[in-house]
């Protein structure tokens, strides 16, 4: 759980928070405005201000007038600000909510967007120790990680490390070696020097 723990600052900045424009300023409603405040409260480090925007962004009666990936990409950022805060219940809600819109969508194929939000659930399910069902998931990832590239494989790649023993220990060791074989393959960029 340490190096997991290790993972989850790194996997935020490498997946990416609040990816996507969301719609354009003239047909914004109080939905979207509620949005953009609280990306812009996350970005001023206002976390509980931003909790609350983005909490009401998903509740306003406009939130019903947004498009499907809006939505989506909505539940997956207030789902990183909820694991962010340690809200791992509240995370793994939105990101079950958000997977749902994507797999629609997806169909069959694991594309990037997909592919983020099933390792974001993995995290979330591992902080609270529900490792079987993040297993599951990862299983689901792992075909699809290859489309991960820079900062986002060598994230995945950590991810999967941190999985390697818990999908060892259920007995799945073709998974826990490919698990493995990929996070060799995408290591961890090695730490900088500090500028004073």
């Amino acid at each position: 759980m340490k190096g997991m723990k290790r993972a989850l600052p790194v996997l935020v900045v490498a997946l990416g928070l609040f990816g996507g424009a969301g719609s354009a300023a003239a047909q914004e409603n109080q939905s979207d405005r509620f949005f953009h405040e609280c990306r812009a409260a996350w970005a001023e480090n206002n976390i509980g201000l931003a909790d609350e925007l983005c909490y009401k962004a998903l509740t306003h009666p406009d939130a019903n007038s947004i498009t499907p990936d809006a939505k989506s990409q909505r539940l997956y950022n207030y789902a990183q600000l909820k694991r962010m805060l340690g809200v791992w219940d509240g995370a793994e809600e939105l990101l079950r909510e958000s997977l749902a819109i994507e797999e629609k969508r997806a169909g069959s194929t694991v594309d990037l967007p997909l592919a983020r939000r099933l390792a974001e659930l993995s995290i979330t399910l591992a902080a609270q120790n529900k490792w079987n069902e993040g297993v599951q998931v990862i299983e689901r990832l792992l075909p699809a990680a290859d489309r991960f590239q820079g900062g986002e494989r060598a994230a995945i790649g950590e991810l999967f490390r941190n999985y390697v023993p818990q999908v060892a220990s259920a007995g799945k060791m073709d998974l826990a070696r490919q698990l493995n074989e990929f996070s060799q393959s995408a290591p961890a960029p090695e730490p900088g020097f500090v500028n004073r």
